[in-house]
């Protein structure tokens, strides 16, 4: 029964992901993160068991397929405190300790970090951000409003974004002000 189990958990989520573009970025970058040296159908075995972030993002990456959406989360649930709502997601993003994290974005580009407690959303009426490629959002950080957050940017533990951020930078504080400007990533 063991060996089963086990057989399924391998099986399984090629049978119910769809594997595109965006979602291939997203395990590279997985893989990369946790160094798992290994074939991607191994790897995303062993994502899918280990890190419940990372089953949140398939299932944010299989929206359009209801069916297979809901088998997944059957046999392998979500963290309920993880919220990814955006419009739109480049590959790589990746999602370190997502507890009690909104995200609804206009638009992410690629490679994005996002760490525990980050809200990413609306502030009142109007867009919600977009946010641009290379971005880590650290902990507590709130990014909010129709704001553009720009290119190889950090957002500092606790920060409040309310006004748009230049590329190249690091932003701290409530309001986020520039701390370091013009970095080179």
């Amino acid at each position: 029964m063991k060996r089963i189990l086990m057989l399924l958990r391998y099986i399984l989520p090629s049978m119910l992901i769809t594997i595109d573009d965006l979602f291939q970025k997203d395990l590279v970058r997985w893989k990369q993160m946790y160094r798992l040296d290994c074939s991607d159908r191994s790897a995303m075995a062993q994502l899918l068991w280990r890190y419940k972030e990372f089953r949140n993002l398939v299932i944010y990456r299989n929206r359009k397929h209801a069916i297979r959406r809901r088998l997944f989360q059957f046999f392998y649930p979500p963290m309920e405190s993880l919220y990814i709502d955006a419009f739109e997601i480049g590959g790589g993003l990746y999602i370190q300790h997502g507890f009690a994290t909104m995200i609804a974005a206009k638009s992410i580009g690629e490679n994005c970090w996002v760490n525990q407690q980050v809200t990413i959303g609306y502030n009142g009426q109007g867009d919600p951000p977009v946010i641009g490629d290379n971005v880590m959002i650290t902990c507590g950080a709130k990014v909010l409003g129709p704001i553009h957050v720009g290119n190889h940017v950090t957002i500092g533990a606790n920060a409040v974004v309310i006004r748009d951020v230049p590329d190249n930078c690091v932003v701290g504080g409530v309001p986020a002000k520039i701390l370091k400007s013009n970095i080179q990533c």
